[in-house]
């Protein structure tokens, strides 16, 4: 298997901007989220969405680990 792809060390201008203010082109990425409204401490429906995104994130991870 393949080293694990480091972003920082690939995109080293996004992580490591330089002092001066400029502008860079940020690549497309994909990423998985949950989208609402309200108080994430009190809602419910920000709880089940925390739980599932951890749940697919890591049978996400552990796929890419084990080959599947």
């Amino acid at each position: 298997m393949a080293g694990a792809f480091d972003f920082k060390k690939e995109h080293k201008d996004l992580y490591h901007p330089k002092t001066a203010p400029s502008i860079i082109d940020v690549p497309e990425m994909v990423f998985i989220m949950a989208d609402g409204t309200g108080n994430p401490n009190t809602s419910e429906e920000y709880q089940s969405a925390v739980e599932i995104l951890y749940g697919v994130s890591y049978a996400v991870k552990m796929s890419k680990v084990s080959g599947a």
